[in-house]
């Protein structure tokens, strides 16, 4: 977490219970058939964190995208080297050459924060062929790298040009209209309502939006203590 955001246990604890729901599904366990809402829920997480860094440094004139993005570098890039690096590994020993191959593309996508769009021309992410790749789980991150490249950029936008009010009256927006978008194209194209940004930015949005509201509530806490002082 950033060092700006203060740590908080239940965000933590809402993550394993994340976790271990989608772990729970993968593995057929009875009464998890919907455990892959998980996902949904780091992405709500994510949307909330992020607006947080960004409003709070927005807010104190000190916010830089730089910073922002190699923050978001840090955390994520290690690991998935070190994933990639012992995928490349294990499938150079025991895995066919056919399959070796495939796992190759899928750490280059991968790497790339690109995954989510190889995955969706392979197929549905709930068929059992997909279900067989090591990196499967890899398109929720290149969805949020994709969304940390433009979210800073749209809210240090929305924030020059209409103040804070106003760009949470925007996030709403944003937020009903990805909404839309996901409702219209989970019935003619299910797969890319899936995979992509566009599709799940509402999720994130929503995350985006609880902070403003806790935002919103700690900023007229401060505005009566200061009138009563």
């Amino acid at each position: 977490m950033d060092a700006k955001m203060q740590f908080r246990k239940s965000i933590n604890a809402l993550r394993a219970l994340a976790v271990l729901s989608v772990v729970l599904f993968h593995f057929q366990i009875s009464g998890f058939a919907g455990g892959f809402v998980g996902v949904d829920v780091f992405f709500v997480i994510s949307g909330f964190l992020m607006t947080g860094i960004i409003f709070k440094g927005l807010q104190a004139q000190d916010f830089s995208i730089i910073n922002f993005y190699v923050s978001r570098a840090r955390r994520i890039i290690p690991a998935l080297l070190i994933l990639c690096a012992a995928l490349l590994i294990f499938g150079f020993i025991y895995l066919p050459l056919d399959d070796y191959r495939e796992a190759i593309r899928s750490i280059k996508s991968s790497l790339f924060f690109s995954s989510n769009f190889m995955f969706a021309k392979t197929g549905n992410y709930f068929d059992a062929p997909l279900h067989e790749n090591w990196l499967l789980h890899t398109w929720s991150l290149s969805v949020e790298w994709q969304f940390y490249l433009v979210y800073p950029l749209i809210l240090m936008g929305l924030h020059k040009l209409f103040g804070t009010q106003k760009t949470k009256i925007s996030l709403i927006f944003l937020a009903i209209a990805s909404l839309a978008t996901s409702i219209h194209l989970s019935n003619t194209d299910p797969v890319f309502a899936f995979y992509m940004l566009p599709t799940r930015a509402w999720e994130l949005i929503v995350g985006g939006l609880v902070f403003c509201t806790r935002f919103t509530s700690v900023d007229d806490s401060d505005m009566r203590v200061r009138a009563l002082a």
